[in-house]
């Protein structure tokens, strides 16, 4: 699983020991892990999602998400040490999550627009089902700390590139001079899909299916950049 996450003080606090015992309960339980396990903490993490989604991360406590997942306070720490590794790990398992299903979909396809669009698609199908997510990793970039912050910032930033990669991949008119620079139109285009928690699912729009939604995104994006000129004045 994981090292110890975060970084801690020489001289703790008793609070601060007692997550430090907690912490390491959880660890040593990872090394008996089952299909079972997983199942179980994987279902913590989708209510600790809806509790941040609700409340703030500041505001949300364990014993509101022990409630939100049916289970008791003390049964979560078997499976976490505290608050901070579940936001941990919602945001690690979002972006291994996405980078999996990134793969999966660009499989056999090879012309650069249809593989950006695959990635839209992705993108707006795995947090069109799971939106408390988005809202969290949305918000909440920053409140990790120590390692914690530094694992899920390098499979963001891996993600980031992996689609980076494809907005560069797109080509040029012929003889057109490159005006626009691949890493800030990519930085928009996450800009426009990660929006979606603010508007999608209510008012007017609700009967718009993630299909639509992908296709016309993806449009937006390639007749404003694409048929411009894409350029890479900046290394990823």
């Amino acid at each position: 699983m994981t090292k110890q996450l975060g970084a801690y003080s020489v001289h703790l606090t008793a609070l601060e020991r007692t997550f430090e015992r907690r912490r390491s309960l959880a660890l040593q339980a990872t090394h008996k892990r089952t299909p079972a396990f997983d199942h179980k903490r994987l279902h913590l993490l989708e209510a600790a999602a809806r509790v941040f989604a609700a409340e703030g991360y500041d505001r949300a406590s364990m014993r509101r998400i022990a409630a939100e997942a049916g289970v008791s306070l003390a049964g979560i720490y078997h499976y976490v040490a505290g608050k901070e590794e579940l936001l941990f790990w919602i945001q690690l398992h979002t972006f291994e999550s996405l980078l999996r299903g990134l793969e999966r979909s660009l499989e056999e396809v090879r012309e650069p627009r249809r593989r950006l669009a695959a990635a839209v698609r992705n993108h707006l199908h795995h947090f069109g089902a799971h939106m408390d997510h988005l809202k969290v990793c949305a918000r909440e970039l920053e409140t990790l700390s120590g390692e914690s912050y530094a694992r899920v910032h390098a499979r963001r930033r891996a993600y980031f590139e992996a689609v980076h990669e494809l907005v560069r991949a797109l080509p040029r008119r012929s003889g057109e001079e490159a005006t626009l620079d691949s890493w800030v139109a990519t930085a928009n285009l996450f800009g426009m899909l990660n929006w979606l928690y603010q508007w999608y699912g209510g008012g007017q729009r609700l009967s718009l299916r993630l299909d639509e939604l992908a296709a016309q995104q993806t449009a937006l994006f390639l007749d404003g950049y694409a048929a411009s000129g894409s350029g890479d004045r900046r290394n990823g």
